[in-house]
């Protein structure tokens, strides 16, 4: 899987591929019963749920139930850009940082 293990203190680059199977877990059923946090410890060490979905949501990267058909459907409702092909996160000063790559672009801080 793109995206691999990797500690919070270096940055973590997600593919649509691995946002596509991280919003998977966007359901009531593995918010409820910890699920989530199990596969982010296991894929994502060191990382939380609030570091990637909720600031890719609010970069206004990722969106809940739109219809703007440039934006494919992730999963659980929660939609990416066409355009985007990777982002990178990291934290500095306690705040999750954004890079976005997008298809046939370098990359571009956010």
């Amino acid at each position: 899987m793109r995206g691999a293990v990797q500690s919070m203190n270096k940055p973590l680059t997600l593919h649509v591929e691995a946002l596509r199977e991280i919003a998977g877990y966007a359901h009531w059923i593995p918010i409820t019963r910890g699920i989530y946090k199990d596969f982010l410890q296991r894929n994502y060490p060191g990382w939380e749920w609030n570091q990637i979905i909720p600031v890719l949501m609010k970069k206004k990267i990722v969106k809940v139930h739109t219809k703007d058909p440039d934006f494919p459907l992730l999963s659980q409702g929660l939609y990416i850009s066409r355009e985007i092909e990777a982002v990178t996160l990291w934290i500095r000063n306690g705040k999750t940082q954004i890079a976005v790559r997008r298809v046939n672009q370098e990359e571009i801080g956010r």
